[in-house]
C-alpha cells in the first residue's frame, strides 16, 4: 500500500476501524441526465441502498414501489420486498456488449449499472486494499511548460505539522 493510500484509509479511520463493520446505509434519490438517455428517468428518485463492506452486495429499495434490487458480482435481480424474484440476470456485464451511448436499458441494466457504482463510491477508499488492486506513485509530468508533481504525501504531512 502506498503512502497516499495510507494517508487516504487513514483520514477515513483506518483499516482496523473498517473492519469492524459489515455494512453501510445511504438514502439517496439517484438522478440526471443519463437514465433519461437510457429510457429510465426517475427510476432510481427515492431509494435506501444497504451495502456489503466485504464482499460485492447491495440492496436497493424503491422506496413505496415494493421492489427492491440485489446486486452481486455475478448476478443482478428484481424483486418485491416480501422477496418474490420478478427478474433477474446472471452474468449482468454481458448485457452491456456491444451498447452504444444511446442505447436504451431495461431495469436490469439500471440495476447492475447503478448497484455496481454505488457499492464502489461506499466502498472506496477501502476497496482499493482488496486483493487484485495495485497503486503506485506516478511519476511527475509536464504540462503547458510548467513540472506537474503528483501528490506529495510527505510535503502534506509536514505542511500540517
Amino acid at each position: 500500500m502506498d503512502d497516499l493510500l495510507k494517508l487516504a484509509i487513514e483520514a477515513h479511520g483506518g483499516l482496523e476501524r473498517w473492519r469492524q463493520f459489515k455494512e453501510v446505509r445511504a438514502s439517496a434519490s439517484i438522478t440526471g441526465a443519463l437514465w433519461h438517455l437510457k429510457g429510465q428517468p426517475n427510476v432510481l428518485e427515492n431509494v435506501e441502498a444497504v451495502a456489503q463492506l466485504h464482499r460485492q452486495h447491495l440492496v436497493t429499495h424503491l422506496i413505496g414501489k415494493d421492489r427492491r434490487t440485489i446486486f452481486t458480482r455475478d448476478q443482478v435481480s428484481i424483486e418485491s420486498e416480501s422477496g418474490v424474484v420478478e427478474e433477474s440476470r446472471v452474468d449482468p456485464v454481458a448485457s452491456f456488449r456491444g451498447q452504444s451511448l444511446e442505447t436504451p436499458w431495461d431495469a436490469l441494466h439500471v440495476a447492475y449499472f447503478a448497484s455496481y457504482a454505488l457499492w464502489s463510491y461506499l466502498t472506496i477508499p477501502f476497496l482499493y486494499t482488496y486483493p487484485g488492486f495495485v497503486s503506485e506513485e506516478i511519476a511527475p509530468w509536464e504540462e503547458d511548460g510548467e513540472r506537474v508533481e503528483p501528490f506529495d504525501i510527505r510535503r502534506q504531512e509536514r505542511a500540517r505539522k
